[in-house]
């Protein structure tokens, strides 16, 4: 069997090449996975809040504690105070007005959580939310 000479190390040297690649790709597959698992898990928390809204449509603060309960790592600061607006046939009004067909209730239920990734800054915040109507 012939041996060409100068043609040692060859997969080695394609080896050193391609594992910079490779890694890039896995940690990139990894902060997009993470994101994406966090964002999940956000929105059912999230889901958790507005479904609680609406039995309890006008206490924030327990509405924000539900959303804790259905994850508990989540803490104060990740679940902002749902946001509470008020529309009339379509155009928002003050919550306190009447309207002829009924005030609609929107109730925006929101958890955030802040990531570290390793590749992907774009992915260093996961967001979920949920919306509530009510009449």
């Amino acid at each position: 069997m012939l041996r060409r000479i100068g043609h040692h190390g060859i997969a080695a040297t394609e080896f050193a090449v391609v594992a910079p690649v490779l890694l890039l790709l896995l940690l990139g597959s990894f902060d997009i996975a993470n994101l994406v698992q966090t964002s999940i898990r956000l929105e059912r928390a999230a889901r958790a809040g507005a479904q609680f809204a609406t039995a309890s449509a006008t206490d924030m603060e327990a509405i924000r504690g539900r959303v804790i309960a259905a994850w508990p790592e989540l803490t104060m600061a990740d679940v902002p105070t749902p946001a509470l607006a008020c529309e009339c046939s379509g155009v928002t009004v003050a919550c306190s007005e009447t309207c002829a067909g009924g005030v609609v209730r929107i109730i925006t239920v929101t958890a955030q959580r802040s990531l570290s990734p390793y590749l992907l800054q774009a992915a260093s915040l996961g967001r979920g939310s949920a919306v509530v109507r009510l009449r």
